[in-house]
């Protein structure tokens, strides 16, 4: 009997401040948080992306097969999961990349979740105080 690969959930979350300014990243995966920084600065939706793309490069360091990535940013999850188009060159480039990234994985997925249940979010925020 062949055993079905288990989900892992990655939540995922950037930020800024001020925005634009220096840019922050967090990815939860497991209960243990990966936070990034001086990674330039930027507006949020930038720093959603890339906190993406840490987020794939984790499920790919740590040989996934089956993610969902969470995260609060509406524009971001639809953008990536080809819901919704990227209008800018740079979104697309930032898509782009993110398909590279997890071309790997046999089965990702997106969700999005309220900015109070994303884990990456609250360990942005307990960082900042």
């Amino acid at each position: 009997m062949s055993r079905r690969p288990t989900t892992t959930r990655i939540f995922f979350d950037g930020g800024c401040r001020p925005n634009p300014g220096p840019i922050e990243v967090a990815a939860v995966v497991r209960g243990v948080a990966h936070i990034r920084d001086g990674l330039g600065c930027g507006d949020n939706n930038v720093a959603e992306w890339l906190a993406l793309r840490h987020a794939a490069d984790i499920a790919c360091a740590l040989g996934l097969d089956d993610v969902e990535f969470v995260g609060d940013s509406t524009v971001v999850v639809e953008q990536a999961s080809g819901r919704r188009p990227c209008r800018s060159g740079a979104l697309r480039a930032q898509r782009a990349a993110f398909a590279a990234a997890v071309a790997g994985i046999a089965r990702v997925r997106l969700r999005h979740v309220p900015r109070s249940r994303n884990l990456a979010g609250i360990a942005l925020d307990a960082r900042r105080r």
